[in-house]
């Protein structure tokens, strides 16, 4: 009797070594706690994700006035994958387990004993003749104490039970390899499924009424004397087609061990001798002589379990062509880590049932490894490449190793990333944070904006409202431009309807409709309007060492929050008079000059009678940009900026405290403000106390954001450094310590080498349950990377790759 359990997978990046050390330890203290039981059966299956249901259950939170257009796009990105995976897989992991039988430990007398016996074999004759037995609670009685003890010791990898759909669907699934599996009804019968071994010799030819399909088992013939970093379930997950993996395990008890150990250093003893007179060497030898005086030693004095095991890759296909091509490409992969792969020509049906569960490896000669625990721990079982959400968007997919270009990496891997925005602070079982908000940082060209594009695209499905700052004043005319593509319109004309949600704001500084739409005192009350206009004002003129000028400004703008109390019209503006009008020279000259800065520039935005008329929000997708807004280069200190510099920077404060407002008005309606730019706010005086309140409205006011920014150190301050709840980091050349320690990964050589080999549209993705890989983006929709385009081709750059 075998119990099956399933292994909830998990990720952990491989370029985190001290956590992946981590897990081995967790995986030999399980082998440890099923000690007693001799026979393991490891199964990295691939399964289907249905993208269809999970996509069925997205809509769900569909806006009303966009969800039929978010459907469209669903349906399509489903196509896509299909076209590109076939069917869309998600690793899953599972163990079997052989029980004892307990009723063979509370006999009492010899009678006892024979009747248990026979018991058992009038059960295992009635099962292989097919005949179900009627009493099942009985027939399980004698295994449950053992099922619950294996249970118990699977819980350091928190095992959960197999339901018995699952369970069936296990036991089933060796006889639908390939053959359209998300249409394959649950409740196949094995028995309705012809194996042909004699059809295409090395593969089997798989029929049913469903169709049919070509595989082939592939078993680890040679690995390395030491395991190390073996890690053969994590690499099958790297193929770019769907591979499993199963690992057949039997403990073998001390003294058989120790005999193997024996005889291998006799062998290895006699080779030495011809060895040395032939004047010759051997690495193995070399290496394996330590080793194995180690295993001798832990075998005898540590009571170290000792393990043979058969490891066989399973490779599907539509037809022989396809499988054969998959071996290859298997076979060459696996060498490159130094693991032998060989497909037997008359053995795959052996191999075939060999594999089912509960069948041993017992009598099995060929193909078998030896190990002890912590080997078995190497091959890491139960680790994956899972990030982003189970319900989501598509965002793109894991990135393993290098490629040349992003696009190559997207076809090389299989592991897509899908991605929930706005679902982080609801309460998600298992998740390392509540915070809504979104971090996406990174040097100007890596791909941020692009990211940021499409997750605002993506939003506008849901029933949320958007704000977009574009201090750039680019995305309006980009987008325009999409939509007036005659092609466009021709091919996708919901992208159309989709466009015509959005409202554009553009503030002019030479409109005067727009003077002091960003007046603090128009749109902010009581100690945020103050706090906000001083901060204003000290971004461009210097009030250290004024006591006197600064005394003055605050009791005015005291005057002025009050009379706005009382229902009067007031702006800064009104303070400026104020200060023109003190009978003190210095703090009247003040005033004039603060009235110079303004009068002209793009400080006017800020600067209000009180009469202006605000900005409207209330529409659903709105992106707020700024005409004539020269922003500094990022980096550039406060000192060696200009006049310019300091006021586009200041009007960037008032921009942050609207956002804030925006999203601070309902409780009961989710918002998203995407805040571009966002190193402009860390460059003003008291800029970190910004980000933080722009934060603050978070989870209680049911707001997000969605900051893009050059640095990490944008985002962090000592006391608040995990307010973000998933983060999207991008490289940055003069910072790739800050953001490995800002993403949770260790400071080393190899991970900087993997921030500087990412290419353009590749970053470090953190998600809300605390997992981090690295992410190729991938936008599937030609009209939305249309839209999202920032520069024009010249004839010369797209011809710059035919000329490599």
């Amino acid at each position: 009797m075998w119990a099956y359990y399933r292994i909830p997978s998990r990720t952990i990046s491989e370029n985190n070594a001290e956590e992946i050390e981590g897990y081995k330890r967790k995986l030999v203290q399980m082998l440890w706690e099923l000690k007693s039981y001799y026979e393991i059966d490891l199964q990295l299956l691939p399964e289907d994700m249905r993208l269809n249901e999970r996509f069925k259950q997205l809509e769900k939170d569909f806006s009303s006035e966009t969800g039929k257009i978010g459907k469209r796009y669903d349906e399509r990105a489903m196509y896509v994958l299909g076209q590109e995976l076939g069917e869309v897989t998600r690793y899953g992991f599972t163990v079997g387990v052989k029980l004892h039988n307990t009723a063979y430990l509370k006999q009492d007398t010899l009678k006892d004993s024979f009747k248990t016996a026979l018991d058992s074999v009038t059960m295992q004759a009635l099962s292989y003749l097919g005949v179900s037995v009627a009493d099942t609670k009985k027939a399980f009685e004698p295994y449950e104490a053992s099922e619950k003890e294996v249970f118990d010791g699977l819980s350091v990898l928190k095992g959960e039970c197999l339901t018995d759909k699952q369970l069936y669907r296990n036991t089933t699934e060796p006889f639908r390899h390939g053959i359209a599996g998300s249409e394959l009804p649950a409740n196949l019968q094995t028995t309705n499924t012809t194996i042909d071994p004699v059809a295409h010799t090395g593969f089997l030819r798989l029929t049913n009424e469903y169709g049919e399909s070509c595989i082939a088992l592939m078993p680890i013939t040679n690995t390395e004397v030491n395991m190390t970093y073996a890690e053969m379930f994590r690499i099958a997950q790297k193929m770019p087609f769907p591979v499993e993996f199963k690992v057949k395990v039997l403990q073998m008890k001390p003294s058989s061990a120790v005999r193997k150990t024996q005889f291998t250093a006799r062998r290895f003893k006699e080779t030495d001798k011809d060895m040395y007179a032939n004047e010759d060497s051997d690495s193995i030898i070399l290496q394996g002589k330590p080793l194995l005086n180690d295993l001798r030693n832990d075998i005898e004095n540590k009571k170290t379990p000792f393990y043979k095991w058969l490891g066989v890759f399973v490779v599907s296909g539509k037809d022989k062509t396809e499988c054969q091509n998959r071996c290859n490409v298997l076979k060459s992969y696996m060498a490159n880590y130094h693991v032998e792969l060989t497909r037997p020509l008359a053995d795959q049906v052996n191999l075939f049932y060999t594999l089912l569960n509960g069948n041993s490896i017992q009598f099995e000669r060929y193909w078998l490894q030896y190990t002890k625990d912590s080997g078995i721990a190497e091959l890491l079982f139960g680790l994956t490449s899972n990030l982003g959400s189970n319900i989501g968007f598509y965002l793109g997919r894991v990135t393993h190793g290098t490629a040349p270009d992003t696009s190559t990496a997207i076809q090389s891997s299989r592991d897509i990333v899908l991605y929930h925005p706005m679902i982080a602070n609801e309460g998600i079982v298992g998740a390392m944070t509540d915070s809504p908000h979104v971090l996406v940082s990174g040097e100007t060209g890596k791909g941020k904006s692009f990211l940021a594009k499409l997750l605002m695209f993506y939003m506008t499905f849901l029933d949320v409202q958007i704000l977009m700052t574009d201090p750039k004043n680019e995305n309006h005319a980009w987008f325009e431009e999409a939509v007036k593509d005659p092609e466009i319109q021709k091919d996708y004309p919901y992208f159309i309807d989709l466009m015509k949600t959005f409202h554009y704001v553009t503030l002019d500084p030479n409109d005067k409709n727009n003077y002091g739409v960003l007046d603090p005192l128009t749109f902010l009350n009581g100690a945020q309007a103050k706090d906000t206009a001083v901060a204003l004002i000290e971004q461009v003129y210097n009030l250290k060492g004024k006591d006197d000028v600064k005394r003055e400004i605050l009791e005015d703008l005291d005057m002025l929050i009050e009379k706005k109390q009382k229902g009067e019209k007031v702006g800064l503006m009104d303070l400026i008079d104020m200060l023109k009008d003190s009978n003190v020279k210095n703090i009247a000259e003040a005033g004039g000059l603060v009235g110079q800065l303004v009068k002209n520039s793009i400080l006017q935005l800020a600067f209000s009678d009180g009469t202006s008329r605000g900005l409207n929000i209330d529409y659903k997708h709105t992106i707020l940009s700024i005409q004539g807004l020269d922003l500094p280069e990022a980096g550039t200190k406060f000192e060696e900026m200009n006049d310019s510099d300091r006021k586009a920077l200041a009007v960037m404060i008032p921009l942050a405290k609207f956002c804030q407002y925006f999203g601070q008005r309902d409780r009961k309606q989710k918002t998203s403000i995407i805040f571009d730019e966002a190193w402009t706010l860390t460059a003003t005086r008291g800029g970190k106390r910004l980000v933080k309140e722009l934060r603050r409205a978070g989870r209680s006011y049911n707001n997000q954001l969605i900051m893009i920014t050059q640095s990490v150190k944008d985002a962090q301050s000592e006391d608040d450094r995990g307010n973000f709840g998933a983060c999207f980091a991008f490289d940055e050349r003069s910072e790739r310590e800050d953001i490995l320690k800002f993403m949770d990964l260790p400071v080393t050589k190899e991970n900087k080498e993997l921030l500087a080999d990412m290419k353009k549209g590749q970053c470090l993705f953190r998600d809300f349950y605390g997992r981090v890989d690295a992410l190729s983006v991938d936008c599937v929709f030609p009209e939305w990377i249309r839209a999202f385009k920032t520069v024009d081709k010249s004839n010369s750059a797209k011809a710059e790759r035919e000329f490599v």
